[in-house]
């Protein structure tokens, strides 16, 4: 604490000019000079500089230029330069890997520099480990043990909650509640649920045998699909193929897909991958994203060849726009909450890498269910949570370690969305208004 004070006063003294030896003030720095470790009152062994709370990073000194992106609580970062301004915060820092900092929100540190892409409890949802802390909508959380004894809960939660480490739990007249940080709720409220285990495929690693290919999806989630051995329903059923069987589509025939010798698959049941051109605009070498709506699948390229193909869960209805955007904002973990043009109402917590491309809309991983290759959201593109960590990582802008969200709304990747009524859609601004959404439906498996 004393530190941190020393070097808030230090910066400080840097707008009244600084005292030396014999009393005597010295010239305030003037803007853009350059400043050393002394100048903060940071001291010699000082390795790296830690973030006293989530900091915002910009383009230039004095909080100029674009906005860059945020820095997490903790982080520990190495920098290159060190400018006074004559703005509130009286120096900048200029870190590692890019962008300036506002050093009243640093402390010094002697520990080298360090930092974690994402935190603990948001990876684990790559994990597949159990998430006790699902709540649906209309739990009404109470503020204290007192609360609960005079039978007067809070407020209702909106949309579903995720409890991030639910606490010890309390029985009081006989029903048990959980400690959690809304509040004490009742303990059968609290949902146990363990994300997806679907992931797609690296097609660097395990290219397909040949394009197109398709996974199976079923009507119904456990259903059994019947391989016929002619182009229709009443044929005879050589075989059966389980949810999320991949199989080559050698040739279409009657709403039917022949996926080997003599053995025929109804087109409704398949989620189809294909390989696609590239989009006016994006250049050989680029990263870039193409998404059909019509078989609900993702496939990521670099240039012309593609390198992941998986299963989307996109908007009811119409309620995923065509388009060609850039990714403008990533955000490791953030809050999706309904704007006020939606009819229906969602308030999500925690919801992992998060890559907005179009006001109101973004890829981003869903924890709460497991029926990609279907319409689910109210506009965003779903993606499990392992797929949606791959492209956040894959994807430009980066996010470096340590930070909690980037933005670049000129160099980000592309991403196509196009379904058969807009098989070639245009580029689109960021700020383009949504199409007309669609009433929000239970968040059934």
């Amino acid at each position: 604490m004393l530190r941190v004070l020393a070097a808030l006063f230090a910066i400080g003294a840097l707008s009244a000019g600084d005292v030396d030896a014999r009393g005597s003030r010295r010239a305030r720095p003037s803007a853009g000079t350059e400043l050393g470790l002394a100048e903060l009152s940071w001291p010699d062994s000082t390795r790296s500089a830690a973030v006293r709370t989530a900091t915002k990073v910009y383009g230039k000194p004095a909080g100029k230029g674009s906005r860059l992106g945020k820095l997490a609580k903790g982080t520990r970062v190495a920098w290159t330069h060190i400018v006074a301004t004559r703005d509130r915060c009286q120096a900048w820092m200029q870190i590692e890997p890019r962008g300036w900092v506002c050093v009243k929100d640093l402390t010094p540190s002697s520990a080298p520099p360090a930092a974690t892409l994402v935190p603990d409890h948001i990876v684990a949802l790559t994990e597949l480990k159990e998430l006790r802390g699902i709540i649906p909508a209309g739990a009404r959380p109470y503020a204290s043990l007192g609360a609960i004894r005079r039978g007067r809960p809070s407020r209702k939660l909106k949309g579903w909650t995720l409890v991030r480490e639910p606490g010890p739990t309390v029985v009081v007249a006989g029903i048990t509640y959980v400690k959690t940080e809304h509040g004490y709720l009742v303990d059968q409220a609290v949902e146990v649920r363990r994300p997806s285990t679907f992931t797609g495929i690296d097609l660097t690693v395990a290219p397909p045998l040949v394009w197109p290919f398709a996974w199976i999806t079923p009507r119904h989630k456990d259903a059994a699909v019947s391989v016929h051995a002619t182009p229709a329903t009443d044929a005879v059923a050589v075989r059966t193929l389980v949810r999320r069987d991949l199989v080559a589509v050698l040739e279409t025939r009657d709403r039917f897909a022949r996926i080997g010798v003599d053995e025929w698959v109804g087109l409704a049941e398949l989620r189809v991958a294909r390989l696609t051109g590239r989009p006016r605009g994006v250049a050989a070498d680029e990263r870039w994203i193409d998404v059909d709506l019509d078989e609900q699948v993702l496939v990521a390229y670099q240039g012309d060849a593609p390198v992941y193909a998986t299963l989307i869960s996109g908007g009811r209805g119409r309620s995923t726009p065509t388009g060609i955007h850039r990714i403008a904002k990533k955000i490791s973990r953030t809050r999706l909450k309904a704007p006020d043009v939606s009819l229906g109402t969602w308030d999500m917590p925690d919801v992992p890498f998060s890559m907005r491309f179009r006001k109101y809309y973004a890829v981003h991983g869903a924890y709460w269910h497991d029926s990609f290759g279907k319409p689910r959201s109210q506009g965003c593109l779903n993606l499990s949570p392992r797929d949606a960590r791959f492209i956040f990582e894959w994807s430009y802008p980066q996010v470096p370690a340590g930070w909690l969200d980037a933005r670049d709304y000129a160099g980000g990747t592309p991403i196509r969305i196009r379904n058969r009524r807009d098989p070639e859609p245009a580029w689109a601004d960021y700020d383009s208004e949504p199409p007309p959404s669609v009433p929000l439906r239970d968040l059934e498996e």
